[in-house]
């Protein structure tokens, strides 16, 4: 009897991704503000803010994620990138919110609750919604605050990550509209 063929799988995680535009204001600003040398800064490109990694989904348990993004029902908000962070053990420098949405909290936890009935374990640390500038920080940033930039946010996304030797390659394959 021949083995039976492995499922294919994707890297895939859900994301707040935002336009064009914006992500190049958090790449130059990121590229002004940050030392050279400090560190790897995130493509423009690239710029985001997760919801929920899953790592690899198979084929047939993708349709269980699709379908549990499907049911979250949460509103439109704006999102302000205010703070210019450091974390030393991941060594990433980020800009994040001074404090989460509300309309944020509510997307995240509705989309962990889809998730867990897919098998999916929540991150059992509160949300924190970061936007990576760089990574392979050895040293915090200096002290800098970034231009307030209004980020009206109405959908959610699937992204697909691909690792190379440069860094990833993603790939928006699914977008939902907020309420």
């Amino acid at each position: 009897m021949p083995a039976r063929e492995a499922l294919k799988s994707q890297r895939l995680f859900f994301a707040l991704w935002p336009e064009a535009a914006l992500q190049e204001i958090w790449a130059n600003w990121a590229q002004q503000a940050l030392p050279a040398g400090i560190g790897r800064l995130i493509p423009a490109a690239n710029l985001h803010i997760t919801l929920f990694f899953l790592g690899d989904v198979a084929e047939d348990q993708q349709y269980c994620v699709e379908n549990a993004a499907d049911g979250v029902h949460a509103p439109r908000f704006n999102l302000c990138l205010e703070r210019l962070g450091y974390w030393r053990r991941p060594q990433v420098a980020w800009l994040s919110p001074q404090t989460t949405p509300f309309a944020l909290q509510q997307l995240v936890s509705q989309l962990q609750q889809g998730l867990e009935r897919c098998g999916f374990k929540p991150d059992p640390r509160p949300y924190q919604a970061h936007l990576t500038l760089a990574r392979k920080v050895r040293r915090g940033p200096p002290a800098v605050r970034p231009e307030p930039v209004a980020w009206p946010v109405d959908r959610f996304v699937l992204v697909r990550s691909e690792l190379n030797q440069t860094g990833s390659n993603y790939e928006v394959i699914r977008a939902w509209p907020l309420d």
